[in-house]
């Protein structure tokens, strides 16, 4: 295992430790962020949220 998990089991980011416990943070610089990014702005019901996220997409694309 990783250690990314805290005492409790709660997920706490060793490379941004000012992150709250149990927030990951993906980079749309990153391309494995990128298709990550895309399946939740599909998923998605706020309808801005996902045009913004798949615009953003696209320009690294």
């Amino acid at each position: 295992m990783g250690n990314n998990l805290n005492e409790k089991g709660e997920f706490q980011s060793d490379k941004y430790p000012e992150l709250d416990v149990d927030k990951f943070l993906l980079s749309f610089k990153d391309p494995i962020a990128r298709e990550a990014i895309k399946l939740y702005a599909e998923k998605t019901e706020d309808e801005g949220l996902k045009e913004d996220l798949l615009k953003r997409v696209k320009d690294f694309e």
